[in-house]
């Protein structure tokens, strides 16, 4: 079994309706390529029960602990009960997430390529869904929820996660060089580089790129860019700055502040100073409707 893990973050919440406790840390540093973060959580809520789940440019695992959750992804499935697990693949708006007020797990934050080498899947086949972990897994995946319910501490869940995903990193592929160094330039420019920019830089067409990406990461260079700078935009709410809304546009690589709003609408389901009135406190998210 690897080497138990040192909590990076941990957040806890108590007000007189809601209390929560989210323990992050970071996997095996043989996954690090792959695997973002993972986090413990627990939570018992009485003043609200559904969230918005924001579009974010890493795949989520669930392995749910607690009572079932339902979840609605943006794609045509609708609502749908999940008792064991899901990977969520990324999406061009909110989903939303609903509890009887009570829930616990396991969250397994993967980069896109990361998923698509540890799943074996194209990624645009996930995309806008949420897949079951028997459905990916098989019984695997009700094995590992057993085996993690079964754990006496967040750190003992965090191991066992390490040793499931450094299995599925023995069956996995090197990813494709185009891909990882575009991710890079976007990352590192906070998603203000233009796609052509990147295309020429790699050398390769934007055809041959936003193929790759659709196979890879599962959206288009152009949708992840947008994505990175609505996260940029979100750190900085969070951040409680006192910059004026065109000010965080400018600062974020918009083109204009409608623009900025735009992208919330889509992404957070209104404007920002709404989702700002949404936003929990202590990494709690955003309240649903």
């Amino acid at each position: 079994m690897t080497v138990l893990a040192e909590p990076s973050r941990v957040f806890r919440h108590e007000s007189e309706e809601d209390r929560w406790e989210m323990v992050q840390a970071a996997p095996d540093p043989r996954l690090a390529e792959h695997v973002l973060s993972y986090c413990s959580y627990r939570e018992e809520t009485r003043s609200f029960v559904r969230r918005r789940e924001l579009p974010s440019v890493r795949v989520v695992m669930i392995v749910n602990l607690g009572e079932p959750i339902r979840v609605s992804a943006p794609g045509p499935e609708g609502w749908t009960e999940q008792a064991v697990g899901f990977v969520a693949g990324l999406h061009d708006t909110y989903a939303l997430t609903e509890t009887g007020g009570s829930q616990a797990g396991v969250q397994i934050d993967l980069t896109p390529v990361g998923a698509h080498l540890l799943l074996g899947l194209p990624m645009d086949e996930l995309s806008q869904r949420v897949v079951t972990l028997e459905e990916l897994f098989g019984f695997d995946g009700l094995l590992l929820r057993e085996a993690l319910a079964g754990a006496g501490s967040w750190a003992e869940r965090f191991a066992l996660v390490d040793d499931f995903l450094l299995g599925l990193l023995d069956d996995a592929r090197s990813p494709v060089p185009s891909v990882t160094r575009a991710l890079h330039r976007l990352h590192e420019s906070g998603g203000t580089v233009p796609v052509g920019t990147v295309a020429a830089e790699i050398g390769c067409s934007r055809r041959h790129l936003i193929s790759r990406f659709r196979e890879q990461v599962g959206i288009t260079p152009k949708l992840l860019a947008r994505i990175l700078r609505f996260e940029r935009v979100v750190s900085l709410i969070d951040a409680r700055t006192a910059m004026r809304w065109a000010e965080i546009a400018q600062a974020c690589g918009y083109y204009d502040q409608a623009h900025m709003i735009r992208d919330f609408n889509q992404f957070a389901g209104g404007p920002p100073s709404e989702f700002a009135r949404r936003r929990l406190p202590d990494g709690g998210g955003v309240i649903g409707d």
